[in-house]
């Protein structure tokens, strides 16, 4: 089914209910990763992946009256293979929060193949759900499709295990994390971690960091390396308890140039492959050129994706004054 369709008749169907009703606004948690990790290990002299597939996804949110509408977005290059997420939708790309008579609605119509109006675990996406976490987990959904179906070894640009700090965070979204965790295939899996300002793993290695005890990833690396053009640190393990689980990974700090980042896989060799991919093909900003491309993909798409939903949303509903401000920062980022 096209995007345009889709999109045109969920909004067609809240014009009929929701026209009258207010906007439920939006609310946004803040977490930070704040586990302990290990050094159990160093880089060793190993091969760089010589074929790999890797993508990025993007979600984003626009309120309308009486409901949010979410909407997802992915790219992926599966080994040459092109995956454009909403333009090839064959899974649910789009999520809603409302009353109960929005969601049992949708439900009931054939939208139900491409809108979600519940997590994992069956839990309602009603209006107290938190908007971050119908983002993160219509995100998580689509990337763990991509994942799943790929024979290839993937990078993607995240966590490996993907979510928040658990320990901080309640129900019913930890068992919907732990659900998408535990979902995901990881044993040909690496993930490149770009943003590490909401990260304060390293100011908990004891002996490494004598400064500001709340200093995040970011800096702790930038000050590690701040004499090398490459800088990888040791190899630090973080074990990741769920329910009735538990997991480990390992990861790597790296700067290259101005920029920093940390690599993730379950497999220490693994790690070190991805450790030597992501610095033989950095850019000159630093990044993986394979991930900078990828980011921009994806949120490409998302960006259209969502100028598209609010023009129809604007004619048929109404849309608020943060929603016109998001149309002018969607509409900049698909002409970059």
């Amino acid at each position: 089914m096209e995007f345009h369709k889709a999109v045109k008749d969920l909004i067609s169907i809240l014009s009929e209910i929701s026209k009258e009703r207010p906007y439920l606004g939006i609310e946004f948690s803040n977490y930070s990763e704040a586990s302990e990790i290990y050094e159990v290990d160093k880089i060793w002299d190993c091969d760089d992946f010589k074929t790999f597939s890797y993508l990025d996804s993007s979600s984003r949110v626009l309120s309308v009256r009486g409901a949010n509408i979410y909407i997802s977005s992915l790219y992926a290059n599966d080994n040459g293979k092109h995956i454009m997420i909403p333009l090839q939708a064959s899974i649910p790309f789009m999520a809603i929060k409302g009353d109960r008579e929005v969601i049992d609605k949708i439900k009931s119509s054939y939208l139900s193949s491409f809108v979600i109006t519940e997590n994992i675990n069956g839990f309602r996406y009603d209006e107290s759900y938190k908007d971050d976490n119908i983002l993160d987990e219509l995100r998580i959904n689509l990337e763990n499709h991509v994942i799943n179906s790929s024979n290839n070894i993937m990078i993607v640009d995240g966590p490996v295990f993907p979510g928040p700090y658990l320990p901080m965070v309640g129900e019913p979204y930890r068992s919907t994390y732990e659900t998408l965790i535990l979902n995901r295939k990881t044993d040909n899996l690496v993930g490149i971690v770009k943003r590490l300002n909401y990260s304060r793993k390293l100011s908990r290695v004891r002996g490494l960091w004598k400064f500001n005890d709340n200093a995040t990833d970011d800096v702790i690396t930038m000050y590690l390396g701040k004499n090398e053009i490459i800088y990888v640190s040791p190899i630090y393990e973080e074990k990741v308890e769920l329910t009735n689980k538990s997991l480990k990974r390992y990861m790597v700090y790296c700067k290259v140039r101005d920029s920093v980042f940390r690599v993730e896989s379950p497999d220490k060799e693994m790690l070190c492959k991805g450790v030597k991919t992501a610095i033989n093909h950095s850019s000159y900003r630093g990044i993986p050129t394979f991930i900078e491309s990828a980011d921009k993909l994806s949120r490409k798409l998302g960006a259209s994706a969502f100028l598209i939903s609010f023009i129809y949303a604007k004619s048929m509903i109404g849309v608020n004054y943060e929603d016109w401000l998001n149309y002018q920062r969607a509409s900049l980022e698909v002409e970059e």
